[in-house]
């Protein structure tokens, strides 16, 4: 492992393997460039070293990355109207809650109802949002939707009932709700917080709580997701240090799903490897974070490829994931984006292969498809 001074990067840099702030925390996945942004927040953290296995180079051209980036993804126009329309919705709502206004909890059940139905009807779909939509605006209620998706697709694989989901994807949108009330100048101070400022960026999980809960009456159980979410399995969580089964499942839920949804956000683009890294990532936790049942659940609903991922097999295809196989999650079905020919599929034309079914064939490699395109375009 290499460590790299902070001091010596800058924004546009990108590296060829993942990049870590220490063994547990991703810093950047591989080929992902590094934003001001980036550094800024490694600053207010007080960072001064990064570590990777790989190294850092110059990105390729944004611009041909980001005109092609979707390349092989057929357009869902209704889903992603629906995706915009609920995150404006949510942005409001948030916006309303802050000024402390009366909030009518039907008004969520309802943006939450409808998202329980789409992920529902269009999982595979809705998951590629999460891995490849932009808008860098409305941050909070991107973060806040992306992480009620992935915690759908990890109720959904452990069938929970329709009530139980409710609750869940409701903790889910609101849990990190509390952040509104932490002083603005913690919140983007840019060197590194002391332990007091720290305490106080924590304590967002209690206000998370208190805005549930009393703000707007929901039952102690979404509240306690939002309390719970960033306690740890081995019991080195916040705020009261609980552990395993002590911890409620629906906290354990979004635990998980808010830290894979953190690893893929705020990108400047997102290359199709980003799920791919960050899957490794939780996978790699061993017990300490997050609890390994419902881990399993995630990996099979989500797959080590997850769903959009860009993969290559041993004969030279390449092709997206398109659905997971929960019993051998290193053979899904994928659909053919070149072939081994080199012929191009683009907008879903190409042939669909069960790689559980056909034996010959399997992954070799993730790849970024966009540098992929970039090679064969100067060749």
């Amino acid at each position: 492992m290499n460590n790299y001074k902070v001091s010596d990067l800058k924004p546009g840099l990108s590296c060829n393997k993942p990049v870590y702030i220490d063994e547990d925390t991703l810093f950047i996945p591989a080929g992902v460039p590094i934003r001001e942004k980036d550094l800024t927040r490694l600053d207010k953290w007080g960072v001064v070293e990064v570590q990777s296995e790989g190294m850092f180079a110059e990105s390729e051209n944004e611009d041909l990355l980001n005109s092609r980036q979707l390349w092989g993804i057929p357009s869902d126009k209704e889903l992603s109207a629906f995706y915009n329309k609920t995150l404006e919705d949510l942005d409001n709502l948030f916006s309303r809650i802050n000024l402390m206004e009366d909030i009518d909890v039907a008004e969520l059940d309802k943006i939450s109802d409808k998202l329980i139905d789409t992920v529902e009807n269009k999982k595979m779909q809705t998951i590629r949002m999460v891995l490849t939509h932009n808008s860098s605006s409305r941050a909070m209620a991107k973060s806040a939707l992306n992480t009620a998706i992935l915690t759908l697709t990890i109720g959904f694989a452990m069938n929970r009932p329709r009530p139980k989901l409710l609750q869940l994807v409701n903790g889910a949108i609101l849990h990190d709700i509390g952040m509104m009330r932490i002083p603005e100048e913690i919140k983007i101070k840019k060197s590194g917080l002391s332990s007091t400022e720290m305490n106080k960026l924590k304590s967002h999980t209690v206000y998370s709580y208190q805005i549930i809960s009393k703000e707007l009456g929901y039952d102690d159980t979404i509240a306690q997701i939002a309390l719970e979410h960033h306690e740890r399995w081995d019991g080195d969580g916040y705020p009261q240090g609980k552990k395993e089964d002590d911890i409620v499942m629906e906290a354990r839920i979004v635990s998980i799903a808010d830290s894979f949804e953190a690893m893929v956000s705020e990108r400047p683009y997102r290359n199709s490897m980003i799920g791919y890294e960050a899957m490794k990532h939780i996978i790699s936790d061993n017990s300490r974070k997050f609890d390994p049942e419902i881990l399993r659940y995630f990996i099979h609903s989500m797959g080590i490829y997850p769903l959009g991922s860009i993969v290559m097999l041993n004969d030279s295809t390449v092709a997206r994931v398109i659905k997971g196989n929960p019993e051998a999650p290193l053979r899904p079905e994928v659909i053919t984006l070149i072939d081994s020919t080199g012929k191009e599929y683009p907008g879903d034309m190409g042939p669909v292969l069960n790689l559980l079914d056909i034996k010959n064939l399997f992954i070799v490699k993730a790849v970024d498809l966009n540098s992929l395109l970039l090679k064969n375009d100067t060749t």
